[in-house]
């Protein structure tokens, strides 16, 4: 019990400092490689053993975002890392309300996490489509929109940022534009409320309902992502955090270096073979492209990869530029160049 309360704390502090600095940009993010290494920390005053203190906190804060797990920030395993927070400091720089806004050397950390078969999260992270109700009386209630400032809105976007998973509002014109308000949310099915927020942008869903806009809110949530469906209840954080965990699952690998092959159709002079090659180099758990064969428009690459040929599936999936096709006869996973 006291190991719960401990964590529970934890992370409600870590929900304070993340608020109060990225509570001004908006509802919906979009990470590139460098926030993926980017935290703020409180820090308690200009002392050398205080800015170490905050250096700590805020590689806390990276771990659980690029190993996608929650609890990463206290799981002793990662002593040796945090124990020298500053020797992978590139920048920091004093920020609003005490805090410590610091970036780490991504790349170090990457390998790190390598070196001691830890997984890592690259920038392979859908974005999740919230639709939430909240009542507010016997029969009434409000859905949370993009410009709303509630305990309970501000609460889950703090818990995306720190879980490096973007998370999508509905702004006021898309409910007027679907006839969408408390009860039509409601009445709806998950899976048309699915397929509206696919269409807004979302590659997962969730739709909440909650008792109240406040940070204790009880919420009733339905998430959705491919071919996955789940309902629970919990909190307002619980919503995001299962979604982060299911997107990590998949999407987070470990392991040594091992070589798959693929192959991608559709591809028909140069500048499609560079972008393909590009695409692929980007990806996080891929080290090493090269090209084992060609024929016709067909292109068979072999790729250094962490994880194996499934975790890699997925993220060429999720990624819209190449769509999966029937395998060939040598098993060979095979995608096609979208234009």
């Amino acid at each position: 019990m006291a190991r719960d309360f401990n964590a529970c704390t934890r992370h409600l502090r870590l929900w304070v400092f993340v608020c109060a600095t990225f509570g001004s940009l908006g509802s919906s993010f979009a990470l590139t490689r460098a926030d993926l290494y980017q935290a703020t920390a409180p820090v308690a005053d200009r002392s050398e053993a205080a800015q170490t203190a905050a250096f700590e906190a805020a590689l806390r804060t990276v771990l659980i975002r690029v190993t996608g797990r929650l609890t990463a920030d206290a799981d002793p395993a990662f002593a040796p890392l945090l124990d020298n927070a500053r020797r992978y400091v590139q920048q920091y720089r004093a920020a609003p309300e005490n805090q410590l806004w610091v970036a780490f050397d991504g790349a170090a950390i990457d390998r790190w996490l390598t070196q001691n078969n830890q997984p890592l999260w690259g920038r392979e992270r859908p974005s999740t489509f919230v639709w939430l109700s909240v009542q507010t009386g016997p029969q009434s209630g409000t859905v949370v929109t993009a410009d709303e400032g509630s305990e309970l809105k501000s609460s889950i976007d703090a818990t995306a940022m720190v879980r490096g998973a973007p998370i999508i509002w509905p702004s006021a014109a898309d409910l007027q534009r679907n006839h969408l308000d408390y009860a039509g949310l409601a009445s709806a099915t998950p899976s048309s409320l699915a397929e509206l927020g696919h269409r807004l942008g979302g590659a997962g869903i969730l739709v909440g309902h909650a008792n109240t806009s406040t940070l204790s809110a009880g919420v009733r949530w339905t998430y959705l992502f491919q071919d996955r469906s789940s309902e629970f209840s919990g909190s307002g954080t619980d919503g995001v955090n299962r979604a982060a965990d299911t997107y990590a699952s998949l999407y987070a690998v470990s392991g040594s270096l091992a070589p798959v092959d693929i192959e991608v159709t559709g591809v028909s002079d140069l500048k499609d073979y560079a972008l393909v090659q590009s695409y692929l180099e980007s990806m996080t758990f891929v080290s090493h492209v090269s090209v084992e064969g060609l024929s016709g428009d067909a292109v068979r690459f072999r790729l250094s990869t962490r994880g194996g040929a499934e975790p890699l599936q997925h993220a060429l999936s999720q990624g819209g530029r190449l769509q999966p096709i029937e395998g060939g006869d040598n098993g060979i996973q095979r995608f096609q160049l979208r234009p």
